[in-house]
């Protein structure tokens, strides 16, 4: 699960690592689907690491019933659609993304949605604002 309370940047390596509590600046929209629930997370940048030009997402797929399918999990911007490799999930399983941060410029409406592309179709979250 995505987690931030407390950002740690290391300078020299250019590495952020977010621990913590678990809530949600922007919080979170999800999808139910008929073997699981396809959801989006967001949280502010001016929360995480002080940069509020950024907002930080995550996409995960809880999956519930059915068979072992390949998904990738995704995150839409209205201008980049951003993707993991394939893989596969089991019922019980649960993957999920953290995109790191980006900027809320490079959305078009200020606005993600979580993307899941399936062995068996292509399922959206509903909008989750960001700015």
């Amino acid at each position: 699960m995505f987690k931030k309370a407390i950002a740690i940047a290391a300078a020299a390596a250019g590495i952020i690592a977010l621990t913590g509590g678990t809530a949600f600046a922007y919080g979170s929209k999800s999808t139910k689907l008929s073997n699981g629930v396809l959801k989006v997370t967001a949280d502010n940048g001016c929360t995480v690491t002080g940069n509020c030009s950024l907002y930080y997402a995550q996409t995960s797929y809880k999956k519930t019933g059915g068979d072992r399918v390949s998904i990738q999990l995704a995150l839409s911007t209205g201008v980049a659609l951003f993707k993991t490799d394939a893989m596969k999930i089991s019922a019980g399983e649960t993957k999920t993304k953290n995109w790191g941060g980006l900027a809320k410029s490079q959305t078009t409406d200020c606005s993600v949605a979580g993307y899941m592309i399936a062995s068996t179709g292509k399922y959206y979250t509903p909008n989750l604002d960001v700015c």
